[in-house]
């Protein structure tokens, strides 16, 4: 008796695990170029220089400046897309306008197209709250979506609203778990441009891979969180 006990817990557990895998798959957010984005990714590319086959970091960064000015100049307006629908490459080219969410996916779909790794990152501000959690959990604190980039320097933050990345005086890459450690040791960056948002220079958390609090931002458009799970994962590595 207590051998069928024990399978039939295992079983139980097993299929938690499968349901709880399922439910997840089924309200991640997907990375993958879509036909309607590899058909309206050239036009943002229209005016930004290829790299070369062998880049040098300098051409990377100046790549990845081109490509955060486009979108920017593409959509420049301040109205965020809509929830609860799409807003991928091609809905923010023909709205014209966005809000830091969709300009950071944009910028990241472009940037894998052309052959980067990147992810998405959510920061949100503990300037009020003192806490991570509390941050998290709290709504309508002072939040911003950005994107880091890998270049042959390491991660480079790029800026959603502005022609702003990361670099410091000598023109090399600060990460975004750089910043947040320097600025909660009082330790000043060097920065070749000042930060556009006090965000970035005041106590903040972030998470790798979480879109949205709410849910939504992408399909199947409920209140589960919108995460892309392989770069959430990058949270505890």
């Amino acid at each position: 008796m207590k051998s069928r006990s024990k399978k039939v817990g295992v079983l139980s557990i097993l299929l938690l695990v499968v349901f709880a895998v399922t439910v997840l798959s089924y309200h991640a957010v997907d990375n993958s170029l879509s036909a309607d984005d590899e058909r309206y990714i050239p036009m943002y590319l229209h005016d930004v220089r290829p790299l070369s086959n062998n880049p040098t970091y300098e051409d990377e960064l100046n790549f990845v400046v081109s490509i955060q000015r486009s979108v920017l100049d593409i959509a420049p307006g301040n109205s965020g897309l809509p929830f609860g629908q799409k807003r991928e490459v091609k809905e923010l080219y023909e709205a014209k306008s966005g809000l830091c969410y969709d300009r950071s996916r944009v910028i990241e779909k472009l940037l894998r197209f052309s052959g980067f790794e990147t992810r998405h990152i959510s920061m949100y501000s503990k300037a009020d709250t003192g806490s991570a959690i509390k941050s998290l959990l709290t709504p309508g604190v002072p939040s911003h979506a950005v994107t880091e980039v890998l270049t042959k320097n390491g991660w480079l933050v790029v800026d959603s609203n502005s022609e702003w990345v990361s670099t410091d005086a000598n023109d090399q890459p600060v990460s975004l778990n750089t910043i947040q450690l320097k600025v909660e040791n009082s330790v000043t960056i060097q920065w070749k441009k000042k930060p556009p948002s006090s965000i970035y220079m005041q106590a903040f958390t972030f998470m790798y891979g979480l879109y949205s609090r709410h849910g939504y931002f992408y399909p199947p458009y409920n209140r589960l969180p919108d995460i892309n799970y392989a770069e959430f994962v990058q949270n505890v590595l």
